[in-house]
């Protein structure tokens, strides 16, 4: 992995964080510690190009504070990314944004270059950089939310394959026949292991009970409430989370036998309900790779939190800039 090297202690990046729901843009130094932050929802409702002025907005509301422009932008976003030409080639979450030149789009008229990456990608950056893996050269981690994201580092790098697509793996096909996800395909991981398809399943298991006991409706049931359910001992908001547990350990058992990898860091939005899965994670990945034993076998929670994405979309942004 590329080392960056520190000229002086003003310096600084910006990472920015882009998710279905929230978008953050943070200030971060070329340490890794966060400067500034600041989170506003993602609106993504108003579609592609008011997104683009946000961050742009967002980024001009942190540049106005400093007194140096930042070394460089990292924007990490969900969905299929070409890092050679810094391109969303598609993204279930954001169907409608094909092929789309995010980098040079919140780029125009910046005098900093600015970098597209992969959301779980740039997590596994940043966790890699100051987070729980810094001292492991090899890992997969999944970020669950919105929808489920995957990033492999093997041996000290990011592996996104040839055409810059790979760990995908909330497309990974747990359930054949099941419910349909948005890439088109059915019984992805992300039907049932995502903060979403948690939210169905509590709408499908949990509706009348939240509605006679909390006055919540079903459409405001959310993975948040069936995770707090789940902690008070609610044998339905435990059995949801012991199957999304028991599907990432399907597909952790895949990473096994597929690429040898047996170190995974789960985190994202519903790293909450981490320690709620993580018992039905480690048996179900066990017991579906016969080349996986429990003492090689590791899962932790991540450990940068919310600040994951920032960070490890500014960490991208350092590595890139360093390489030109």
């Amino acid at each position: 992995m590329v080392k960056p090297v520190t000229l002086n202690e003003k310096e600084y990046l910006i990472g920015v964080d882009l998710g279905g729901t929230n978008l953050r843009v943070a200030a971060i130094s070329m340490d890794g510690k966060v400067l500034d932050n600041i989170k506003k929802s993602t609106n993504l409702s108003r579609g592609y190009s008011d997104v683009v002025d946000r961050i742009r907005s967002l980024i001009n509301s942190i540049t106005r504070k400093k007194s140096l422009p930042p070394t460089a932008v990292g924007l990490a976003a969900p969905g299929a990314i070409n890092t050679a030409e810094m391109v969303i080639t598609s993204s279930p979450n954001f169907p409608e944004w094909e092929k789309a030149p995010l980098a040079d789009d919140v780029g125009r008229g910046f005098s900093f270059p600015v970098y597209l990456e992969n959301d779980a990608n740039a997590a596994a950056l940043g966790e890699s950089w100051i987070g729980v893996a810094k001292e492991w050269n090899t890992f997969a981690m999944f970020t669950l939310g919105t929808g489920v994201g995957g990033g492999i580092i093997l041996n000290g790098d990011c592996w996104r394959g040839p055409d810059g697509m790979a760990a995908e793996f909330g497309h990974l096909t747990i359930h054949p026949n099941g419910r349909l996800c948005g890439c088109g395909n059915s019984g992805c991981l992300e039907t049932t292991a995502s903060a979403s398809g948690v939210a169905i399943r509590g709408k499908e298991l949990l509706g009348k009970y939240f509605l006679d006991n909390q006055g919540v409706a079903k459409d405001e049931i959310s993975a948040e409430l069936v995770t707090n359910l789940a902690k008070k001992g609610n044998a339905d908001a435990k059995s949801i989370l012991d199957d999304a547990g028991t599907d990432l350990g399907i597909a952790m058992a895949h990473i096994v036998l597929s690429l040898g990898v047996t170190k995974f860091v789960i985190g994202g939005g519903m790293a909450s309900a981490f320690y709620l899965m993580r018992s039905s994670m480690r048996n179900s990945a066990l017991s579906n790779s016969y080349t996986l034993t429990p003492k090689r076998l590791k899962i932790v929670e991540a450990g940068l939190g919310n600040e994951a994405g920032v960070i490890g979309a500014a960490h991208t942004a350092m590595i890139q800039a360093n390489k030109t």
